[in-house]
């Protein structure tokens, strides 16, 4: 499928803005482009781009962005073009729409400031081609696609189905195979040797023999899915053919898992089906007819993965994963080897060579799928092991490690208290550094910050640009664990100004609630170990609201620990994506110390220093 690229052009006529605009643009969506005013024929330059996104600033260097504006609508082949004028004040937004400027954005801005204005440019549907000479079987299945956001086209039989082709761009087609005319096989040939077209196709057929799906993968099918009769194709198909839709366009774009799978067999059959089944699930994957060439792609390329048949010319099976287990740059790559030996003296051999999985033919390409991801989860496993204990007590990560392991991959409601925080101004701050100097700062910053989350056992879940999202576990405690920490933060901020000889200043958000909890992801996507829902985002939003040096908490954090907090409740806040007006209390003083007072003894500050008052103790007024 042919992604759909924005063309983008930067006229700011500062590396800064451009710079950041670059780094928040998704460079797979964004063809971006910077064009300097001063540059001769700069607007014969933007033309000749074609651009479908311009980001204008309000002042250039010789010129008014507002009579860029005007040129630009002027211009015929321009005129559809999304315009965002940018500047440092509110007062040019009128002006700029006055110019017919489509979009305002105020420097400084962050991330959401500019997903609002392009995330609306990303959306187009997917056009999806549905051939079945049975009009019931379209329409079962078609209401199904339509809901889910596919634009859907009929095709009664094959050879309609490539009229519509010829004539129309189609990004995934899903075709029955027994049909009059052209039969669905046929289809998939022509497709592929003479339109040369490499569109995902999946085969819904009620063929179900070996010889007719090998024939379907052989003619270039993508995907093979059995449908029996309508009932089972509406109650048990329909919702598999909806996933493996998804799997195909996820192959097809960007959106593709990040891991490179070697897969290192000599028949040429099996190759094929291992490569269709494991791109599907959108794997990176390269192939090789014989151990030798694996070894020499192994060598010229990055894997995090080696899937080799036992039985292969020039080097076979066990010699490739004995060269990769003799080799300290491929020590730690796994491996897994198909095998037709499945005698106990065999499987001694594979074993001791410190293969991770070993699967005897014949196998399912789901069997291989589950392996892959099994052997994959496990090496991530033991990779965030090693990352985790940067930041996380060993008690923390063995619990993580515990239960990954028994259930992967894995995802749980659990109650938490979400903690999100952020540096106030940022951006404006940045600007005056250089990069050196920013990264310098974050990692002293960062190493000061969790050194005061970890005191109050925090679970540290993700850095997000200056942003710090952390966790706490066992509700009433875990609340109050998260405010104390909340203010050991701010305490901690006027040693960090001191060192650092920045003016640093902090928002902190807080709210409890129900997340999902573990290994999130899919098949065909990157996986994380995080937290996700709704009361994520009602605290990251908390977070935005808060006031400098404040921490904002929560209706649900505050009934938890409300004897224990004095607070200024706010107007209910309303926030983006939540129905109901949010309750907020920004937290004044703390009146009971337990695990708090418990910290700041380990940290041997002097008992009588030790105030209930966070405006006393952290320099915070509210």
């Amino acid at each position: 499928m042919e992604k759909h690229v924005i063309n983008t052009v930067l006229l700011t006529d500062s590396s800064t803005i451009d710079g950041l605009i670059t780094s928040l643009l998704d460079d797979q969506r964004f063809n971006v482009a910077s064009i300097h005013s001063s540059e001769a024929y700069f607007f014969q330059k933007l033309i000749d781009y074609k651009p479908q996104l311009i980001f204008i600033r309000a002042m250039l260097s010789n010129l008014n962005g507002l009579s860029v504006c005007d040129r630009i609508r002027s211009y015929p082949a321009l005129r559809r073009v999304h315009l965002v004028f940018i500047s440092t004040d509110t007062l040019n937004r009128e002006s700029a729409i006055n110019h017919r400027a489509n979009d305002f954005l105020k420097v400084p801005f962050s991330r959401q400031d500019l997903s609002k204005i392009v995330d609306p440019l990303l959306e187009k549907k997917i056009r999806l081609l549905l051939v079945d000479d049975s009009k019931t079987c379209r329409r079962l299945v078609k209401p199904s696609l339509e809901m889910e956001g596919y634009e859907v086209i009929e095709a009664g039989n094959g050879e309609d189905a490539l009229k519509v082709i010829r004539k129309t761009d189609i990004d995934i087609i899903v075709s029955d195979v027994d049909m009059p005319v052209l039969d669905g096989v046929t289809l998939c040939r022509i497709i592929r040797q003479q339109e040369k077209l490499s569109t995902p196709i999946l085969l819904l057929s009620s063929l179900q023999t070996d010889k007719a799906i090998i024939n379907g993968f052989n003619a270039g099918a993508d995907d093979y899915i059995i449908k029996s009769d309508h009932s089972a194709t509406h109650k048990v198909v329909v919702p598999e053919l909806l996933s493996r839709i998804q799997r195909l366009m996820n192959a097809n774009s960007s959106q593709g898992r990040p891991e490179h799978i070697l897969v290192a067999e000599d028949s040429s059959t099996m190759r094929r089906q291992l490569k269709n089944s494991l791109t599907i699930q959108g794997f990176q994957i390269d192939v090789a007819a014989d151990g030798l060439s694996a070894w020499e792609k192994l060598n010229n390329k990055h894997y995090d993965l080696v899937i080799t048949d036992y039985d292969m010319p020039y080097i076979d099976g066990l010699e490739l994963c004995s060269r990769i287990r003799q080799s300290n740059k491929f020590e730690n790559l796994p491996i897994i080897i198909e095998t037709s030996k499945n005698s106990r003296v065999e499987q001694v051999k594979i074993r001791s060579m410190g293969i991770q999985a070993f699967i005897t033919k014949p196998f399912s390409p789901d069997r291989m799928i589950a392996e892959v991801e099994r052997v994959l989860a496990e090496t991530r496993l033991k990779n965030n092991q090693n990352a985790m204990r940067n930041y996380l007590p060993d008690a923390t990560v063995s619990h993580i490690s515990s239960t990954s392991k028994n259930h992967v991959p894995k995802a749980e409601d659990k109650f938490r208290t979400l903690l999100f925080s952020d540096i106030v101004q940022f951006t404006r701050m940045s600007d005056q550094l250089s990069s050196r100097k920013v990264v310098d700062f974050l990692n002293a910053y960062f190493d000061r910050m969790v050194e005061e989350l970890m005191l109050f056992d925090a679970t540290i879940d993700k850095f997000i640009g200056d942003g710090i999202f952390a966790s706490f576990a066992d509700q009433e405690d875990g609340a109050f664990r998260s405010v104390c920490a909340a203010a050991a933060m701010l305490k901690a901020l006027p040693g960090l100004r001191k060192t650092t000889g920045l003016d640093v200043h902090m928002r902190i958000g807080i709210h409890s609630g129900h997340v999902i909890l573990g290994d999130i992801g899919s098949r065909h996507s990157r996986r994380d170990f995080t937290l996700i829902g709704d009361n994520v985002n009602i605290a990251s939003r908390l977070e935005h609201l808060s006031k400098r040096d404040g921490i904002l908490i929560s209706h649900a954090t505050y009934q938890m620990i409300k004897e224990r907090i004095t607070v200024i409740p706010t107007p209910p806040l309303r926030l983006k994506g939540i129905k109901e007006p949010i309750r907020a209390y920004l937290v004044k003083s703390i009146k009971s110390y337990h695990s708090y007072s418990k910290a700041m003894e380990y940290k041997l500050i002097p008992r009588k220093q030790r105030k209930n008052s966070i405006e006393t103790i952290f320099g915070a007024s509210y």
